[in-house]
């Protein structure tokens, strides 16, 4: 897919956000909400600063309707906690309003709820707001998620949640003795250049179930991701349904990523697409991250963060299009 058009978000906090924007997802109401059919809701990562990494909700403002690339800020969903980081917002429309999500890591409120990670969320109707109670996706383990980058879509009578299930770190590999601790991230970075062993990985794809969104999910399983390339350790993703299959937009590494493009035709097996959607090289730009995108009238778009070579502390977002049918059939 070719680079495609710069993306403007009103001004917001500059001085702390920088209009910096990670974590895209941008979704549809067929029906105007609050006066707008187009929504975003993203975070900065501004200079890679987890501290600034907080939920913000966008309308997008369109002359025909379609896809926008003009956002104004609508709020802040939640500001930095007193100690660790919010990360990954999600959200999707229902007949309630628009159900937003985000994880929190090592916040006051996980550790309230004996958790390490956690995914929290609340229901915006056209009249008001609405919290859940409880988290909706549960992580204890320190160096394991299985709730990386959620999407939460309704299917049929019931929701699910697909999200990457991660080893940040092999706990067996590390000591607390400082120095011993310094030779063994020295070796393993080491390891991970030369392609020999990366104790970062990705065991596929997390699938989780509730019958109720105001109750905490259930982990069900994690699905391989089917004709991965090998050098790829997925990170994040973003999912979206079309014509019965399910499609996730997949961000294939932590850095230096490509965007790939995987179907799933029984809602859990996802076989990803050998070709790249996009890469660093194919759209000159640099530090590739987390997109989201969806089909729209036939065609297919693609909102994706990225830094221009020229300031690689800012992350801009960008969007790109193709009709799907062309895209599928140049995948294949």
């Amino acid at each position: 897919m070719s680079a495609g058009v710069n993306c403007h978000i009103s001004e917001f906090k500059p001085s702390i956000y920088h209009g910096d924007i990670v974590h895209p997802c941008v979704r549809f109401s067929e029906q105007k909400f609050k006066g707008y059919n187009w929504w975003l809701i993203y975070t900065p990562y501004y200079n890679s600063n987890s501290d600034v990494e907080n939920p913000i909700l966008c309308y997008g403002i369109s002359d025909d309707g379609g896809p926008p690339t003009y956002w104004h800020v609508y709020k802040e969903i939640i500001g930095k906690p007193l100690y660790g980081y919010n990360s990954d917002p999600t959200m999707f429309f229902d007949s309630k309003g628009l159900n937003i999500f985000w994880r929190e890591n090592a916040t006051p409120r996980t550790e309230k709820d004996h958790l390490y990670r956690a995914t929290y969320g609340f229901v915006l109707s056209e009249h008001g707001e609405k919290n859940l109670v409880k988290p909706i996706l549960c992580e204890k383990e320190v160096f394991m998620d299985k709730e990386v980058s959620p999407t939460i879509l309704k299917l049929e009578n019931s929701y699910f949640a697909y999200a990457m299930h991660i080893r940040f770190k092999n706990s067996r590999l590390h000591s607390d003795f400082s120095f011993l601790e310094k030779l063994i991230q020295i070796s393993l970075k080491t390891l991970s250049v030369l392609e020999v062993y990366n104790e970062k990985k990705t065991f596929g794809i997390s699938i989780w179930k509730s019958d109720d969104i105001e109750k905490s999910f259930k982990y069900i399983k994690t699905t391989k991701i089917i004709n991965r390339n090998k050098l790829y350790i997925p990170w994040h993703l973003d999912v979206f349904r079309h014509k019965n299959k399910l499609y996730a937009i997949i961000q294939t590494t932590q850095t230096n990523a490509d965007i790939c493009l995987a179907v799933c035709d029984d809602d859990e097996n996802f076989t990803m697409y050998s070709k790249p959607l996009i890469t660093n090289f194919s759209i000159g730009k640099l530090g590739i991250y987390k997109p989201t995108g969806f089909v729209h009238k036939d065609v297919f778009y693609l909102y994706y963060t990225a830094q221009e070579k020229s300031n690689r502390l800012l992350n801009k977002m960008f969007l790109t299009k193709e009709p799907f049918d062309i895209l599928i059939d140049n995948l294949s």
